[in-house]
Parts: structure tokens; C-alpha cells; sequence
């Protein structure tokens, strides 16, 4: 069998309806300004078709930090996690991949008073890969990866005070 056999999903960013509505009329004005800059390009405005770039270019960041999806894809034979972003089904950059996940853990960040979820791979080499603002949604989205692969989460919100997690309490 193949190793994309065993990825599950995991998880999958759910966007509320009101984000769609604010992105058509970015993606709209978007496609309106590339109109603009061209012809401002074919008659040789060249400062304010650059001055238009920008612009578009800006809005078209705005519009796809509003529609852009995540899933998360997980391997309990293999311990990998491998994380995708797409905008409307096309790919927005190369999947990340973290090979042999050791445990996840959540990580209150008392300078910020946010809560960071990192993948160890091993004693000494972890990464964050999420942010969050409240604690509830840091232990969900933690806990759906580390079932996925079938590893422990570690509740490391209190200095000095880790603690592992059960792993049923999605």
C-alpha cells in the first residue's frame, strides 16, 4: 500500500459565511485593478500602474487571508503529520511535513497571553505550528492531531507544572 493510504483527516479549517462575504467584493475590485494596471502599463503610466500593483497585490492578501483552507493529515503508522493550504482547491504552497512526532504539547506564552501548540520530534527539536487565543481551542485542535497520530499531548500552560493529557477528550 502506499504511504498516502494511512493519512487520515484530521483536521480542517471551518470559515463562517461572513468571511466569504467580505472577500467577493475583494476579489472582485482585485480583478477590476489588474484590468486598471494593464491599461495604465499599455498607455505608459508607469508609476501609478506600479502604485496599482501594490494595491491589488494587497487587497488579493487580504481576500485570501479570508478563504484560504487548512487541513491537517496525519499518519499513526508512519508519525507524520503533514499540513496543506488551498484556496479554492488550488494549492498555495508546498505541504509541510514533520516526520517522527514524538508528542504535541500546548504552550502558554506569558509574554504574548496566547497559547502555541508545537510537534516534538524529538527531546530538543520541536516546532510551533498554531497559535491561539484561548486555551479551549488550543486543546481541541492539539488533541485532533495527537489522536490522529496516536501520540500524547503534554499541558505545558502552567510553569513549572507539565502535566500529559488523556487523550480522549476531544
Amino acid at each position: 500500500m502506499k504511504e498516502r493510504d494511512f493519512n487520515k483527516l484530521v483536521y480542517v479549517s471551518e470559515r463562517p459565511f461572513w468571511h466569504f462575504l467580505i472577500a467577493l467584493p475583494l476579489y472582485y475590485f482585485t480583478i477590476s485593478m489588474v484590468f486598471k494596471t494593464i491599461d495604465l502599463f499599455s498607455s505608459g503610466k508607469v508609476n501609478e500602474a506600479l502604485k496599482f500593483v501594490l494595491a491589488t497585490f494587497f487587497m488579493f492578501v487580504c481576500a485570501v487571508g479570508l478563504t484560504f483552507t487548512k487541513r491537517v493529515y496525519a499518519n499513526a503508522k508512519l508519525k507524520t503529520v503533514r499540513f496543506n493550504f488551498t484556496l479554492f482547491k488550488i494549492p498555495l504552497c508546498k505541504d509541510f511535513i514533520f516526520e517522527d512526532v514524538q508528542y504535541v504539547s500546548v504552550f502558554k506564552n506569558y509574554s504574548d497571553r496566547d497559547f502555541e501548540i508545537y510537534i516534538w520530534q524529538s527531546e530538543t527539536k520541536k516546532k510551533s505550528i498554531s497559535v491561539h487565543l484561548d486555551l479551549k481551542s488550543a486543546f481541541s485542535y492539539a488533541l485532533k492531531i495527537a489522536n490522529g497520530l496516536e501520540v500524547d499531548v503534554l499541558d505545558a500552560t502552567e510553569k513549572g507544572n507539565f502535566k500529559w493529557v488523556a487523550k480522549k477528550q476531544v
